[in-house]
């Protein structure tokens, strides 16, 4: 390839970086279907021309900045062994929570799609698949503390928790129901109480 070509690639390849961080600010800001191409080409500071050169329409720039989100967003590379406190795994699991809540396109992820309709269950069930080594790693440590038929329903019931708590997306249909947090929290105090009263005997 020649030096002119490969000038031209690199331009384009910054053109089109350039195209996709402007388009991810403004879905971010205003959702897709308030979003234009003219208002992203401003944003970016090339033509209306330019952006559509690099995209064929907004639904595939909307994809392409959704899916690049998903890409770059941190994965959990927290490990556990069996002897871990339930305590302390859980608050790794916090920890992990906080660090994607962090992250700049965990960010943008969860503020475009909570103002946009596109693809809004594929994208979804991309952020649902983000958690999903986080709730099975909650439900690994439930487990470990605990053997019971509750630790598939009481980790979702944890996760959803932490995960509001730091401000993320939730689902639109919760995995399961209000009873979930009665009981977890209900046994939680049950154990505690128990213990508490067996040591003052």
């Amino acid at each position: 390839m020649s030096k002119t070509a490969v000038r031209w690639e690199n331009a384009r390849s910054r053109s089109r970086q350039g195209i996709l961080e402007a388009a991810a600010d403004v879905f971010a800001k205003d959702g897709y279907e308030s979003a234009t191409m003219k208002r992203i080409a401003e944003v970016c500071g090339v033509t209306k021309v330019t952006v559509y050169a690099h995209f064929r329409d907004k639904a595939r720039l909307y994809k392409a900045v959704m899916d690049g989100h998903v890409a770059t967003m941190p994965a959990l590379t927290l490990g556990m062994g069996a002897g871990v406190e339930l305590s302390n795994a859980l608050a790794c699991i916090d920890e992990g929570i906080q660090v994607l809540a962090s992250h700049p396109s965990c960010q943008a992820f969860c503020q475009t799609l909570m103002r946009s309709e596109l693809d809004k269950n594929a994208y979804l069930q991309h952020w649902n698949a983000v958690l999903q080594p986080y709730l099975n790693f909650a439900i690994r440590a439930l487990a470990n503390a605990s053997p019971g038929s509750n630790n598939a329903t009481d980790g979702e019931k944890f996760l959803r928790l932490i995960v509001a708590e730091n401000g993320l997306l939730q689902t639109t249909v919760p995995m399961s129901a209000s009873e979930t947090t009665v009981g977890l929290f209900a046994r939680a105090y049950a154990a505690g109480c128990s213990g508490r009263a067996s040591s003052r005997a």
